[in-house]
């Protein structure tokens, strides 16, 4: 049993080691207008104006000249011309993998200390590996949620 955990454990580490630079990567800033035209409508939308307004809000539909969206319910169109950014918001699966680890974590290490309560025998592996396997299980509940909203840049004036 305690091979297994130990190597649940290697498995997980590995795989957030491999993963870790491709979600920190930051894409390049794109000038070309096509990326917005290519949003589909709903999508998380942050727009930031030259003005240095930032609005926020779901996509409806661009055209060559303008863009247009909901914020706080109401329908926004905004010319190309007074645009400084465009981005799209997802959620962020690396934070929702760290909190839900640091979860989880915690949640074994009482499960582990139940156990060991109400048992006769008195062993700190019990208390470890339910440290590990919640940290596991928290780590993929999280990851799989997300937590917040991260947003990449699909359109940047010059």
């Amino acid at each position: 049993m305690r091979n297994r955990i130990f190597a649940l454990g290697l498995a997980l580490l590995f795989t957030l080691v491999q993963t870790a630079p491709a979600l920190a990567a930051t894409p390049v800033p794109r000038a070309d207008w096509t990326f917005v035209q290519a949003l589909s409508p709903g999508e998380r939308v942050a727009v930031s104006t030259k003005d240095g307004d930032r609005l926020t809000g779901r996509f409806d539909s661009a055209t060559d000249n303008n863009i247009t969206f909901k914020h706080d319910g109401r329908s926004v169109s905004l010319t190309r011309e007074s645009i400084k950014r465009v981005e799209v918001g997802r959620k962020n699966r690396l934070l929702g993998a760290l909190v839900g680890a640091g979860v989880g974590t915690g949640s074994g290490i009482g499960a582990g200390f139940g156990l060991v309560a109400s048992s006769d025998q008195f062993s700190m592996n019990t208390i470890t590996q339910g440290a590990f396997v919640g940290a596991g299980i928290g780590a993929a509940i999280g990851a799989a949620t997300g937590v917040g909203t991260k947003y990449e840049t699909v359109y940047e004036a010059f």
